[in-house]
């Protein structure tokens, strides 16, 4: 309440005087005048208030020049390819990572948020006796543990209830949730239980409790996907590995036995050309595998003239909405365990808001920006009303937005002109890792809660081929950056030391996690650090709304100097979640990020016209 106030007192102070008077009304917005003290602070990790920042863009590509040979080219920097690289990284063999786009520009920002096994997968595993599914799942809960120990900031353990209203699915989802911590065995995150039609009720106040019989309550893995993925990639820099976004594989070099040998690569900045040279070569490209693999299959290593169908992806649409916050409990999810058409469907809350979804749509060809249709949005509102007693409206959506799932089949079991026919829901989301007879190795498929140990076989793939000399992976023991030293008191601790209030210190300490305390001293730095990003473009009239989100000057400029932000949806999209969680404040707000990339970059006016138009146009269509 006591921040509303402030907000409002902000808001009042910021539209009555001048800009520079403006500024300081701001800043007053997130002071605190907490004097709580932690006690035994000595036994608490040290807050890293400053570090050397990584290397800047210009020197990983003057290393990428520069380097005579790499032991490892990952094509890719979703999960899997940036998982190959601290995995590779950390065994000390020399790496070099391209993406065409942007970290998590693709299907790894547009999952679930769930580290999970798949409550589903094990129903499908006794059902149709399946072991791969089986497998799949005991696989899954073993790395979902993973994952909330090497990034205990940005993995967190979610409750996750399901409703029954039929007296005999009680003993029915009883006996399988309890399967499902049984399978997970020691990695068993907690028990789950039973609750009767009242406690139901008064967990989820939301829920509509006519013919309401009781509810199980299960527990997963919630986490945030695309900065998982910044994670990696910077924990691989870290390591020594030299990773770039915005650099795209044009071309395979082979040699005359007609051996992958490394790439021709371009600088989407510049356009400059690179030749990387390397002994083995990993395709991580997920939903564009099958791109790398006709060039795999080009003498000249070159792409199709005309593209063609995917072979080994079985390209399907996953449609995820966001909805304010009172369409669920702040720390319990939903799972519609029984939708009109046999899926399951998820409702949680996730960054202070409700992702629900996803649909499986099936597609005959993997568009460059996939975007949700109005069906598949009705399709979640029509689910979500099922157990919300209060009405779900269309114009709550607050953003919406379609990824490519993952689903794969082996294209070495595929005939030349076999047409990629079939739906996708009896396809094992499990991964697939080849090398073909050129040397190019191949990872598909998977889930992201599988990601390390996708690329860890990937490696031990790519170790055992080309006969490196290293040990086994140790990224079970590796901790991502921001996640060293974690413990839970650290959002009040920077309460404590930067007078910040109770929002922007969670967001911080949940999204940055130990380097936190780095963008605080980018924020304290400076007034106008302290603005919404939004407000930081000259041309901006400030309103309350720009307040309701934590999203500082501070946070950008961290961005780019520690995590290679290149453009505003990088900002907006990927390093924060801002499109995802309010795509309207979003593009309030792409004008902001442009004024400040702009500077620092030292943009034309014509190439900051030119990002504000792209921006604006792939956020819109998150709407």
């Amino acid at each position: 309440m006591a921040f509303a106030f402030r907000r409002l007192a902000s808001k009042r102070a910021l539209l009555a005087t001048t800009a520079g008077v403006s500024t300081l009304a701001v800043s007053s917005l997130y002071l605190s005048n907490s004097n709580t003290k932690i006690q035994n602070e000595s036994n608490l990790p040290a807050l890293i208030e400053s570090r050397p920042t990584p290397p800047k863009r210009d020197e990983l590509l003057k290393k990428l020049e520069s380097t005579p040979n790499y032991d490892v080219l990952i094509i890719g920097g979703g999960a899997a390819g940036a998982g190959a690289a601290v995995d590779a990284a950390t065994r000390g063999l020399n790496v070099a990572l391209v993406e065409r786009n942007d970290f998590a520009s693709g299907t790894s920002s547009k999952s679930t948020k769930m580290a999970h096994g798949g409550v589903r997968y094990l129903e499908k595993a006794f059902w149709q006796l399946s072991k791969a599914q089986l497998d799949l799942v005991i696989e899954a809960l073993d790395e979902r543990a993973n994952m909330l120990k090497t990034a205990p900031h940005l993995a967190t353990v979610l409750p996750i209830l399901i409703p029954v209203y039929k007296y005999w699915q009680v003993p029915y989802f009883y006996v399988g949730t309890k399967m499902y911590d049984l399978f997970a065995g020691s990695q068993n995150l907690r028990s789950a239980y039973l609750l009767g039609p009242s406690g139901t009720a008064a967990a989820c106040p939301q829920l509509e409790t006519s013919g309401l019989k009781a509810g199980l309550v299960y527990h997963d893995g919630s986490f945030n996907d695309s900065r998982f993925n910044s994670a990696l990639a910077v924990t691989a820099i870290e390591n020594g590995a030299t990773v770039l976004n915005y650099v795209e594989v044009t071309q395979l070099l082979k040699n005359d036995q007609d051996k992958v040998v490394g790439a021709i690569a371009k600088d989407r900045e510049t356009g400059k050309e690179y030749k990387i040279n390397a002994t083995s070569i990993i395709n991580a490209t997920g939903p564009y595998s099958d791109v790398i693999l006709e060039m795999d299959k080009d003498p000249k290593g070159l792409p199709p003239a005309v593209p063609k169908p995917p072979k080994m992806v079985v390209p399907s649409a996953g449609v995820h909405i966001v909805l304010p916050e009172y369409y669920c409990p702040k720390d319990l999810g939903i799972l519609d365990a029984q939708t009109s058409d046999g899926r399951v469907m998820f409702f949680l809350p996730w960054q202070g808001k409700v992702l629900a979804g996803t649909t499986d749509v099936p597609l005959e060809k993997i568009p460059e920006n996939p975007t949700p249709t109005e069906a598949d949005i009705q399709d979640i509102l029509k689910e979500l009303q099922h157990y919300i007693k209060f009405p779900v409206r269309r114009e709550d959506v607050l953003s919406a937005w379609s990824g490519i799932r993952p689903l794969v089949r082996d294209p070495r079991n595929i005939k030349d002109g076999e047409e990629n026919v079939g739906g996708t829901q009896n396809l094992v989301r499990n991964h697939l890792i080849f090398t073909s007879p050129t040397g190019l190795t191949t990872i598909a498929g998977g889930k992201w809660t599988t990601y390390r140990e996708m690329a860890e076989e990937t490696v031990n793939e790519v170790v055992k081929v080309h006969k490196f000399p290293v040990g086994k992976s140790i990224t079970k023991k590796i901790v991502l950056a921001g996640g060293e030293n974690f413990e839970s008191t650290l959002a009040p601790r920077l309460q404590q030391k930067y007078q910040v209030p109770t929002q922007l210190a969670e967001h911080l300490a949940a999204n940055y996690g130990t380097r936190a305390p780095l963008v605080l001293e980018l924020y304290k730095k400076d007034k106008l650090n302290q603005l919404p990003v939004a407000l930081a473009a000259d041309s901006v009239s400030a309103n309350y709304d720009h307040f309701e989100h934590p999203f500082s000057v501070a946070e950008l400029k961290y961005a780019i100097d520690y995590e290679y932000v290149r453009t505003p949806v990088d900002f907006l999209a990927r390093r924060t979640r801002l499109a995802f969680l309010d795509s309207k404040a979003a593009v309030d707000s792409v004008e902001g990020v442009v004024k400040v990339l702009g500077d620092e970059f030292n943009w034309s006016a014509e190439k900051r016209k030119q990002e504000i138009e792209s921006a604006t146009e792939f956020i819109k269509t998150f709407n």
